[in-house]
C-alpha cells in the first residue's frame, strides 16, 4: 500500500513518472487478477426450452467438480437426482439434500444409493424452501432457475454463480434451515 501511494504521488511529478505509472498499473492488474481467482471457475449459463440435456451436462459437471461436498437444495427434487447427477461423485464426498415434495420417493433412493456407493449422504425434508440452490465445497454457490426434475424440458432456465460474499450469507441461511429440517 505504501509503495502504491508513493507511486501515485510520484506520477504528478516529473521524477520517475514512467516507472511510477508502471507500478500503479501493475498493482491494479494484480488486484483484478486476485479478485478474478476468487470467482467460480465456470460462468453461468442459460438454457432454452428443450435444452434439458445441455442443462443435465452442465449441472452434472458442476456436481462432479466437488472436492469435498455438495449441498443441494430443491423442493421438487426426486429420485432421478441420484442417477443423473450424484452417481459421478467419489465415495469420499459428503452429499446433503434438502427437499420437500417428493421426500418419500427420494428417501428410498437415498438409502439404496448411499449403501451401494458407500458415500456419506444425508437427506432432510422441510417446507421452508422455495429456491433451488447448490453449494459446492461450502464455497461456491449456484442458483438454479428451475427444479432439477424439470429443468429446461419445456421452459427456459439457468445456472448462475453467486458472488462469494452473498454465497456465505446464503450458506448460513440454508444451514439454519438444514438444522431445523426433518431427516428422512
Amino acid at each position: 500500500a505504501i509503495s502504491f501511494k508513493l507511486a501515485v504521488d510520484g506520477m504528478t511529478a516529473n521524477l520517475n513518472r514512467v516507472a511510477n505509472h508502471g507500478i500503479v498499473f501493475t498493482t491494479i492488474h494484480k488486484a483484478i487478477a486476485s479478485l478474478e481467482d476468487q470467482l467460480p471457475q465456470a460462468s453461468g449459463q442459460a438454457f432454452g426450452p428443450g435444452a434439458a440435456y445441455n442443462f443435465f451436462t452442465a449441472l452434472r459437471e458442476l456436481v462432479s467438480s466437488a472436492e469435498k461436498s455438495v449441498f443441494l437444495v430443491d423442493p421438487y427434487m426426486d429420485a432421478e437426482t441420484f442417477d443423473g447427477y450424484l452417481s459421478a461423485l467419489s465415495p469420499e464426498r459428503q452429499v446433503r439434500l434438502l427437499l420437500s415434495k417428493y421426500a418419500d420417493d427420494a428417501r428410498v433412493a437415498a438409502e439404496k444409493f448411499a449403501l451401494q456407493h458407500q458415500c456419506r449422504l444425508e437427506a432432510r425434508k422441510t417446507n421452508a424452501i422455495h429456491d433451488r440452490v447448490m453449494f459446492i465445497d461450502d464455497i461456491q454457490c449456484w442458483v438454479l432457475g428451475a427444479s432439477i426434475k424439470d429443468a429446461a424440458a419445456k421452459k427456459p432456465t439457468y445456472l448462475a454463480p453467486v458472488s462469494a460474499d452473498v454465497a456465505a450469507q446464503k450458506m448460513k441461511i440454508y444451514e439454519d434451515i438444514w438444522n431445523a429440517a426433518t431427516p428422512i
